[in-house]
């Protein structure tokens, strides 16, 4: 296939919305293993993607690795001298619109300097409408051409701002957690390094809260996987109305949440806690299929308050054993990590 500017955009566009549609996320080596999908020129690259996408097989992070390795890797060279002349290519094409502008306007001063000495030349009014003329046209000309040359800049622009968005959807796509529209794990790494950093450079308090739904396997035992499925949205869905502002709460993993609350002491954090403990607690579900009431639903949730120049792993492991503290308690309560350290103290099995 030649390789031309129109192409390469046209694989950009078709790669990131098939990624974001297939739960791929955009890294480097995922999108070289989507671009060689759409570019078609990798036939055993294309049939074990069209294989996996009819078998709704998952594109996870072994699957992803796996189609990089058996497809891709083998092909970097290639892959490369290719990305390397679709480069050339563009820079080729930007840059004789440069020069042809360039010229253009070399050429326009020129015939202004020119025309300015024959006019005080000439010697009859003809001659003048003559000179006139052919300014009028050469000005003419200048202005189609910067006219032109806006309209391919401005088709370009329109162009990266398109992808700009569609990547910016696949990576929103990629951190978020698609059973309750929270931000995933990663995500959650993501946003708690940022407020660490902030409270650091900036001398601001930090909390994190760590939930965890009581007797979460015996809700599944009991109404089945799809029940279990809602209180997870349930819990989510009261997290998502009682955080504000910068918090970032975020599914950790299966039954458990977490909440980042940069700018927040820990006296908030607690109260905050407490108001999610209540809400959950208070609520009474009822099974949409059979109308049968649901026990009520709790939660136990630890506190652990930031210590200026500590690391993130200390952070979530004494949020983590505030937890455990509280399900020792018997459960449905918030325990800050504060408590736990002055009597809590619990030997976690593992």
């Amino acid at each position: 296939m030649t390789v031309t500017t129109d192409n390469t955009a046209e694989f950009l566009r078709l790669a990131l919305p098939l990624m974001s549609r297939n739960g791929v996320p955009v890294t480097p080596k995922n999108f070289a293993v989507w671009y060689e999908y759409v570019a078609g020129e990798n036939s055993a690259l294309q049939e074990e993607i069209n294989r996996r996408m009819t078998a709704k097989e998952p594109f996870n992070e072994a699957a992803n690795d796996d189609l990089y390795q058996r497809f891709v890797s083998e092909c970097d060279a290639a892959a490369f001298s290719r990305v390397r002349a679709e480069m050339r290519q563009l820079l080729r094409e930007v840059g004789a619109a440069l020069v042809s502008a360039g010229t253009d306007a070399d050429r326009y001063g020129t015939c202004l300097t020119g025309t300015v000495s024959e006019i005080e030349r000439a010697s009859s009014i003809d001659e003048i409408r003559s000179l006139l003329h052919t300014l009028v046209a050469e000005t003419r000309a200048i202005r189609e051409s910067s006219n032109a040359l806006r309209a391919n800049f401005d088709a370009k622009m329109r162009e990266i701002q398109v992808l700009q968005q569609e990547l910016d959807r696949a990576r929103k796509r990629a951190m978020t957690d698609t059973l309750t529209g929270l931000a995933n794990r990663e995500a959650f790494y993501e946003a708690l390094d940022a407020a660490m950093t902030d409270s650091n450079d900036e001398s601001q308090e930090l909390c994190l809260l760590l939930i965890d739904i009581d007797h979460f396997k015996q809700i599944n035992d009991t109404h089945g996987h799809l029940v279990g499925d809602r209180v997870i949205r349930f819990v989510a869905n009261t997290v998502k109305r009682l955080i504000k502002g910068k918090d970032t709460a975020a599914r950790f993993g299966g039954e458990e949440f977490t909440i980042v609350l940069p700018d927040t002491p820990c006296a908030g954090a607690n109260a905050l806690a407490e108001n999610i403990r209540k809400a959950i607690a208070d609520a009474r579900l009822v099974r949409s299929d059979t109308r049968e009431p649901l026990s009520p639903i709790t939660v136990s949730i630890g506190v652990s308050c930031y210590r200026n120049g500590e690391n993130m792993n200390a952070l979530i492991d004494r949020a983590d054993q505030a937890v455990y503290s509280a399900k020792a308690a018997g459960r449905n309560r918030v325990v800050g990590d504060l408590e736990y350290e002055m009597g809590h103290s619990l030997e976690r099995k593992i």
